[in-house]
């Protein structure tokens, strides 16, 4: 089981991006938001919008933080994690490996097919079939008075550092 890695580094992957500050003195043409990457392996990752893997898209890792992880009919990913927001598998679309929400839902609907786990801490798995997902099913949700303790955790524990970062297209190391 990879359970413990996948989350981990999902949340290493998101905190390890630099975060520049932005300078006032600097006109606007000088610099630009990023909130979306695609790298050379096939893994892509957005933060503050959803990320849908459409028909036919064979998507190493996907992420998404503060949005949520759409996975449409006929698209194959290998591991989907959302921070944050909701993973969804549709029907007639395929995990290979985990699909992990940190704050949200798990939801994998009739058809679709999680080879590996389904985990939503702060959050519920929400499967139309029982046998949609092979591996383990792990939902973690703790209410008082109405409110996700868990998923309260996870907010606080990342709010600060969950924003887009501005890049100065006058740096070098850009």
């Amino acid at each position: 089981m990879r359970l413990p890695t996948l989350p981990a580094l999902a949340l290493a992957f998101t905190l390890a991006t630099p975060a520049l500050a932005e300078d006032a003195a600097k006109k606007p043409d000088d610099w630009r938001v990023v909130c979306a990457t695609n790298t050379k392996d096939g893994s892509r990752a957005v933060q503050g919008t959803d990320l849908v893997i459409e028909a036919g898209e064979k998507v190493k890792d996907a992420v998404a933080v503060e949005g949520n992880v759409i996975i449409r009919k006929g698209a194959v990913v290998e591991d989907a994690v959302a921070i944050r927001g909701r993973v969804i598998v549709e029907a007639g679309a395929r995990v290979k490996g985990d699909a992990v929400s940190l704050g949200g839902e798990v939801r994998v609907h009739n058809g679709a097919r999680i080879d590996g786990d389904a985990v939503a801490l702060g959050g519920r798995l929400n499967m139309d079939k029982e046998d949609a997902v092979a591996g383990d099913k792990v939902s973690l949700s703790f209410e008082i008075g109405g409110k996700d303790v868990v998923r309260g955790l996870i907010e606080g524990a990342l709010d600060k550092d969950m924003r887009c970062h501005i890049i100065d297209n006058e740096d070098k190391d850009v």
